[in-house]
């Protein structure tokens, strides 16, 4: 319950970064939104995290798999500015440190 608290926490306050984006932009296809982060600490999380939901059961991983498509969402978002990648990099370090290892 810890694990997941912290990682709602980190995908809320990267929400902030993303915010600057303008409704505009042409981005947000789907194409974009199961690529890369563009973090190597993100993109290392989200393997490790995708290979962790493999192993649920189907009822648990669909309870969680929305929560973290959004949170993937939230990243790329914020990795596209300077300052989002910096802290990105951080957070994603933290957050690859909770997951179990198998």
């Amino acid at each position: 319950m810890r694990r997941e608290s912290i990682v709602w926490v980190c995908a809320a306050s990267l929400l902030m970064f993303g915010c600057g984006k303008s409704s505009d932009d042409a981005e947000g296809t789907a194409a974009e939104s199961e690529g890369a982060i563009g973090v190597a600490e993100c993109d290392a999380y989200v393997k490790k995290m995708e290979a962790f939901l493999e192993g649920l059961p189907e009822e648990a991983r669909a309870a969680r798999e929305p929560g973290f498509k959004a949170m993937q969402k939230a990243w790329r978002e914020a990795a596209q500015t300077p300052g989002g990648k910096e802290g990105l990099a951080a957070t994603c370090k933290q957050n690859l440190d909770t997951l179990p290892s198998k």
